[in-house]
Order: structure tokens, then sequence, then C-alpha cells
């Protein structure tokens, strides 16, 4: 069964788009991407979320994350999980750079109903900063979310 999707939005077709970003809601599966800091937002997220070895004919490509976000906490998780990911993000996005990433797990908070929650704030030179959320939830679930700072 093949499926047909339709993009409601006019696009000029003088403009060229930058990508095409996974927006599953409002009707629409994919929407496409015109601001730098968007793509890299897009960019990032498929990085993070993609395990090493998952990538077809580019086995390096990707982060260990998943692996260990739900791996017991313990104190060294935190700079193990800084780890993972600005190693990665510097070989393979070099032009997104890592202001801070900060790490909440249950044991800096008891009461804590995640099992990790990562916020990286990243930036390109001369653009906007955004701020990315990845929460591990103890039912095996993640959630990201976005803001621009």
């Amino acid at each position: 069964m093949g499926y047909n999707i339709v993009s409601t939005e006019e696009i000029n077709s003088s403009e060229t788009g930058l990508g095409i970003g996974f927006t599953a809601s409002a009707g629409k599966v994919f929407s496409p991407i015109r601001i730098t800091i968007d793509q890299a937002l897009e960019n990032l997220k498929n990085l993070l979320l993609t395990r090493i070895g998952e990538r077809y004919m580019q086995p390096n490509f990707g982060t260990q994350l998943l692996n260990i976000l739900f791996e017991p906490n313990v104190s060294a998780l935190k700079s193990e999980i800084e780890d993972i990911i600005r190693e990665p993000v510097s070989f393979w996005l070099p032009y997104i750079s890592l202001d801070a990433i900060n790490t909440v797990t249950a044991e800096d908070e008891p009461q804590f109903p995640h099992n990790a929650k990562i916020s990286i704030l990243f930036s390109i030179d001369g653009f906007e900063r955004k701020n990315i959320t990845l929460v591990a939830n103890t039912n095996g679930t993640i959630e990201i979310g976005e803001t621009n700072e």
C-alpha cells in the first residue's frame, strides 16, 4: 500500500529549503526547513538518536547515548553521557558549538520520575542558540523537547 504525502504550504519556486524536518503533527509528516539553526537541530537529533552501527554504509555514525540512558544511575553516568555526546558532535557536526550539557538523574533528585534528563544548549557561530532536552522515562521511552534561547 502506498501513501501520498501532500504539502499544504505554498512554496515559492525560487525558495530552496535546507532540509526536511520530521513533525508528526497537524496532519503533516514532514515539513521543509528554511532556517540554519533548525536544520542543525534536526541534524543533532538525528545524530543523538542513531546508534553506532545502525546507519547503512556509515557504521561509525551515531552515539552510544541510547545504550547508556537506561543504565543504573551512578555518579559516573553524568560525565559518561557528556563524553558520549561531545565526541560524536565534534566529529560529525563540527559547525555546532555545544555550550552546555546538563544531566539530571534520580541521584540528584530522588523524587525524579525519570531515569535521566539531559539538556543540551547549542549554537552555531553568529546564529541564535537552541536548547534540546531528552528525557529518558522509566517506562523505556525518550521524550524530546526544544526551546529557543
